[in-house]
């Protein structure tokens, strides 16, 4: 376990980096969505184990591998977090960003009411304040949108049930990353080799050395912010995680409009704009709060 401040922290840096994918992800238009998904997890799942290696955890990659509750735990996990890539790959690849962002937006209340009620988490005025604030926003981002879509829906569950397996499993949360990759990684092996047979498509899909290096480079952008992810969750309130996850597409949403030049209408302002009054006054209460000490 680390301190509150680490772990802000390192949730703070891990939703910079997941803030800024959408640049990111744009310099793999060329290839099908399966094949990113697949060589980030077998990348991922390389550089991890290579970290357990390196940094002397064989014996806690053991226990939790000889863990039959833990090891059900990483399952579910694996799953989840595949599915919540694959959703969100599928998203920016069929334009459909508005519908995966209102999931991004839904996630963080639903992580704060399991805090509350789950994990018996104590909440602040100002933080009641901002919870109502943030449901104002998205619920008239809902009705903008005419309809909860079921991309939103199934990012909401994948990344909700990745999060609440995180807090309550105990593992070591680098050698939990790369179960979680090493679980998912032998059924992406076997669908570029049974392309590789059936079809005769490339591994890489491409025999371009800068376009090989770049599908390599998918395994550093997952498990870094993974990790720094693991770590921050165990030590976080869910309350306060919560309020930190609106940083991510409130990132994104700049990229979007400053450097993708995206439509940005009145309404979305609207409704962002309580968002973001929300996340300012979790920032700043705890601030304030100890000026006056």
């Amino acid at each position: 376990m680390i301190n509150s401040t680490k772990a802000n922290l390192y949730i703070l840096v891990t939703y910079t980096i997941w803030g800024i994918q959408p640049l990111y992800w744009r310099l793999f238009t060329h290839f099908p969505l399966p094949y990113i998904l697949a060589h980030r997890i077998i990348w991922a799942s390389i550089f991890m184990f290579l970290i357990v290696l390196l940094t002397n955890r064989k014996k806690q990659f053991l226990l939790v591998l000889g863990n039959k509750k833990q090891m059900l735990f990483l399952i579910v996990s694996s799953i989840a977090i595949t599915l919540n890539w694959l959703l969100n790959i599928y998203a920016a690849y069929t334009k459909q960003v508005v519908e995966s962002s209102l999931g991004h937006y839904i996630t963080p209340i639903v992580i704060i009411l399991i805090g509350i009620v789950v994990f018996k988490e104590k909440i602040e005025l100002h933080k009641i304040i901002a919870l109502v604030l943030v449901a104002i926003g998205v619920i008239s981002i809902s009705i903008k949108v005419g309809k909860l879509p079921l991309i939103a829906i199934s990012i909401l569950l994948t990344f909700t049930i990745y999060t609440f397996i995180k807090k309550i499993n105990p593992a070591d949360p680098v050698v939990e990353v790369t179960l979680e990759t090493l679980i998912a990684a032998p059924f992406f092996i076997g669908y570029l080799l049974y392309n590789y047979y059936t079809q005769g498509t490339h591994f890489f899909y491409t025999t371009s050395f800068s376009d090989i290096i770049l599908l390599i480079s998918t395994g550093i952008f997952t498990f870094l912010p993974l990790v720094l992810y693991s770590y921050g969750v165990k030590s976080i309130n869910f309350t306060t995680l919560g309020f930190i996850q609106y940083w991510a597409p409130t990132i994104s949403l700049c990229v979007g409009i400053f450097v993708l030049k995206e439509a940005f209408s009145t309404g979305h302002l609207f409704s962002f704009s309580f968002i973001w009054a929300a996340t300012l006054i979790v920032l700043i209460s705890p601030i304030l709060k100890k000026g006056k000490l």
